[in-house]
């Protein structure tokens, strides 16, 4: 049987109830924005538009709302995103596995484009935000394990999804449609990474939270890197 009542009782919650609705507007103003032309606007310039207005919406929904919870976890994925692209940077520059299609804006590096410095702050709030709510309520090693399959729910997803657009596309051998297989893990262990990192530094100075978004940073590139070699090198 369904549970409605533990449904309903999740929904009273202000922080959930919130997070929802923020969520509908911005998938809503998203839907807008990338089916319907703008004169001038290519893809790159509609992605940068649905980067600021939903980093917009979060920080107007904290300051109004009076999530302070929000506020944290908000700075750390945002503090993370903009490390984000250094990550994708190696991934494009160094081993190939990436590569962005040119659009309207000036590109970081020649390579990645200028959505992605707040792209990755998304996912990142989601992730940590759900995953605190769960901590919440049940044991932390659900909590772990939720956060994992979650992380790659979204991740995979958005590598499946966004080549339509088109935003990025792999070139690897290891694929299915667009998704490189040795990107899976870690971006599994990035999603997780980023929850355990964000509880050690939640209530420590921003220096702590920079040094932390960092080192999550330098995790994943050497997990990629890994994973690179141990797929696209060893196995095919």
């Amino acid at each position: 049987m369904f549970p409605f009542p533990k449904l309903i009782q999740l929904l009273k919650d202000k922080s959930i109830k919130d997070f929802i609705l923020i969520h509908v507007i911005f998938a809503i103003l998203a839907a807008i924005t990338l089916l319907f032309p703008f004169p001038g606007v290519l893809v790159d310039g509609k992605l940068l538009i649905l980067v600021i207005l939903y980093n917009a919406l979060i920080i107007v929904g904290f300051y109004t709302k009076g999530h302070e919870e929000w506020k944290s976890i908000w700075l750390f994925s945002f503090i993370l995103s903009l490390f984000m692209v250094f990550p994708d940077w190696y991934l494009a520059e160094t081993l190939g596995a990436l590569v962005f299609p040119p659009g309207g804006l000036p590109m970081i590096g020649g390579s990645i484009p200028l959505y992605m410095a707040g792209l990755w702050s998304i996912p990142f709030f989601i992730i940590l935000f759900i995953g605190k709510e769960i901590q919440k309520r049940k044991s932390l090693e659900m909590t772990y394990g939720i956060v994992s399959i979650l992380s790659v729910m979204i991740f995979v997803s958005s590598e499946i999804t966004l080549v339509t657009l088109p935003s990025w596309s792999a070139t690897v051998t290891g694929m299915t449609g667009n998704l490189a297989w040795y990107i899976i893990m870690p971006e599994l262990f990035l999603g997780l990474t980023v929850f355990l990192c964000y509880e050690f530094v939640r209530e420590k100075k921003i220096w702590m939270k920079i040094v932390g978004a960092f080192a999550v940073m330098i995790f994943y590139i050497g997990t990629a890197s890994f994973f690179y070699f141990l797929i696209e090198t060893l196995l095919l």
